[in-house]
């Protein structure tokens, strides 16, 4: 794929775009990026996806992304849980899977799963081709090999090289990347935030992360995961700070909610008999979405979250000076009250020259995929618009 394909790609896979705006976009000949379309279109990456309005005269034809040939595989491994998804080019989800949502996977498990899912996505899209795997992962990875070094919190998974071992099995192009940041880019693409700013998207899953976007890129640092926020790092008044690693985490935040539940007396504890039935991450999905103020458990669990997340947040704010922080992950569930507490929070810790600067906003997309298709993206970036494609 030559640099115009994939410069027109890149345009299209934003929005679509009659031939005389591509003409006007792209530095070439009008029969030079004729040929290029044609080219694209014959292999099915792009095709007409409707007509541009009319201004007199017979309306332009717009080209967009092709959905109908090429599948993107996203992986997000949750430790615990695995999720799968297929997905086209522009986003679209077109199968989904979840798997070991109570237990931490073995590498080879993991293996065993993504080569299962791989089979099962041929077998359902018959006519569509898979182009790669993108997968978003916890802990450590190597930026170049993309091996996983390490996941704090799973011993079992250290020096892993799963990318490698992918591609030796099934013969496909394999990327990983943290899977905050794996959030921060389907946030940053879903909404369309431009890069031109400097970047900081807050993640909460099975820690916290911050995933910084400065001059324009992704700051990975030497081990694949720059942001991630130690609890003896920070500095919380207790009785906050006993808990504070427990905090950082979804596991963590259920395995404290349990404790003061059961703690309670039992008349007490069946009013919490709805919420100890959930998963893990329904759960505090739950107790982000409703604020819950009758529940005395759900409100002290919430404040200990905040006061953790604000001194994080703040910290970064401080050493980095962004322009623009985005909350995000399971955060982007937060109630209007709950995400209004947080901000103030992180506002009241800073000097008023960074807090009026600074805009915090809580993300506006969100989904138990959000991590799998940020990897998906991740993928599509790295195939398409900076590798050689398969073309």
């Amino acid at each position: 794929m030559t640099s115009l394909h994939t410069s027109i790609l890149k345009i299209l896979w934003k929005t679509p775009q009659s031939l005389a705006e591509l003409e006007r976009i792209t530095p070439v000949s009008l029969p030079t990026l004729r040929k290029a379309v044609q080219e694209l279109t014959e292999e099915r990456w792009i095709r007409v996806v409707g007509q541009a309005d009319a201004k007199g005269g017979r309306p332009a034809m717009l080209f967009g992304i092709d959905n109908r040939r090429y599948v993107v595989i996203g992986v997000h491994i949750q430790l615990p849980g695995l999720r799968l998804i297929a997905t086209h080019l522009d986003g679209q989800v077109i199968h989904q899977e979840a798997l070991f949502e109570k237990t931490k996977p073995s590498p080879r498990e993991v293996m065993e799963a993504i080569q299962t899912y791989i089979a099962t996505v041929q077998v359902r899209f018959p006519n569509q081709e898979i182009v790669g795997i993108g997968i978003a992962a916890p802990g450590y990875t190597h930026p170049l090999t993309g091996d996983i070094i390490s996941v704090g919190r799973v011993p079992s998974w250290q020096d892993f090289p799963i990318c490698q071992r992918l591609r030796d099995t099934l013969g496909l192009p394999v990327v990983i990347a943290n899977d905050v940041d794996c959030m921060a880019f389907a946030e940053f693409h879903e909404s369309g935030k431009s890069f031109a700013d400097n970047l900081i998207f807050v993640g909460l899953d099975e820690g916290v992360k911050i995933s910084m976007f400065l001059n324009g890129a992704l700051y990975k640092g030497s081990f694949g995961n720059a942001g991630l926020i130690r609890a003896h790092f920070l500095n919380v008044p207790e009785p906050v700070g006993q808990n504070l690693e427990e905090m950082m985490a979804i596991s963590g935040i259920n395995r404290i909610f349990e404790e003061l539940v059961a703690g309670l007396p039992t008349a007490e504890q069946e009013r919490y008999a709805d919420l100890l039935t959930l998963s893990h991450r329904q759960r505090l999905r739950s107790m982000l979405k409703a604020d819950h103020l009758d529940l005395p458990v759900c409100v002290s669990v919430m404040q200990q979250l905040n006061a953790v997340l604000a001194a994080a947040i703040a910290n970064i704010i401080y050493i980095i000076q962004p322009d623009h922080v985005v909350i995000g992950g399971m955060l982007s569930a937060m109630s209007p009250t709950a995400f209004s507490n947080l901000r103030n929070e992180v506002y009241a810790y800073l000097p008023d020259l960074f807090a009026n600067h600074v805009n915090i906003q809580q993300s506006q997309f969100h989904s138990p995929n959000t991590s799998a298709l940020g990897a998906a993206y991740h993928l599509i970036e790295d195939l398409v618009f900076a590798e050689p494609s398969p073309i």
